[in-house]
């Protein structure tokens, strides 16, 4: 097999593994299927892989510069802090809105929604940038050319957008079951909560 392809497929089976970690863009998806649709999970998915190709071709083409100047890593990991927090509170004071199986009024809100979530994971940079290291340690996997610098980078988006795309199908699919277990659950206050234990897990992260 071509070594470019190897490369493609070992990076997008790491990135489906990692992904499978509760975070920010899987709790959005799973919740936008449960209150609207399939449409809007979808969306949310596709909008919240994109970062991973932004940080993981950081990590090839200025790993070596941003880990001479932490201070542009510092400035990401600090600035999602607040970004996690206030998106917390505010979907923990939103009120829970009935279940809506209207098609999404505003498809382009949604994608926005996941590549914005998306990109308050700084941890995807050093998470990447590990990874490229680990790989030059096997010959069959150490990226040098242009054409496998693409595949690796192509592998982030692509495994964890197959993660979001199984968890919106999943979700779908058990949609009522789930819906009949919740019951008058408030799913916002408790996604709100996550969120907020989402910002204070980074803060203490950077702390310790």
């Amino acid at each position: 097999m071509d070594k470019s392809l190897v490369i493609f497929f070992a990076t997008a089976a790491i990135s489906f593994v990692g992904s499978l970690q509760l975070g920010p863009v899987n709790l959005i998806v799973i919740q936008s299927v449960l209150k609207r649709n399939l449409q809007a999970g979808l969306w949310i998915a596709l909008g919240g892989c994109l970062p991973e190709l932004i940080y993981s071709a950081a990590a090839v083409g200025a790993g070596m510069w941003l880990e001479k100047n932490p201070g542009i890593r510092n400035v990401l990991e600090w600035s999602a802090v607040p970004l996690l927090l206030g998106i917390g509170i505010v979907i923990f004071v939103t009120p829970n809105r009935p279940t809506n199986l209207e098609k999404e009024p505003q498809q382009s809100f949604s994608f926005l929604k996941g590549l914005t979530l998306g990109l308050l994971n700084p941890q995807l940079f050093p998470y990447w940038l590990i990874m490229l290291v680990q790989f030059g340690m096997y010959n069959a996997l150490r990226v040098q050319s242009r054409l496998e610098q693409i595949a690796f980078i192509l592998g982030t988006a692509v495994g964890a957008l197959g993660l979001l795309m199984g968890a919106a199908y999943l979700t779908s699919h058990f949609r009522e079951s789930l819906l009949v277990r919740l019951g008058t659950f408030n799913f916002n206050r408790f996604l709100g909560a996550l969120f907020v234990l989402l910002a204070v897990g980074q803060l203490l992260k950077l702390y310790l």
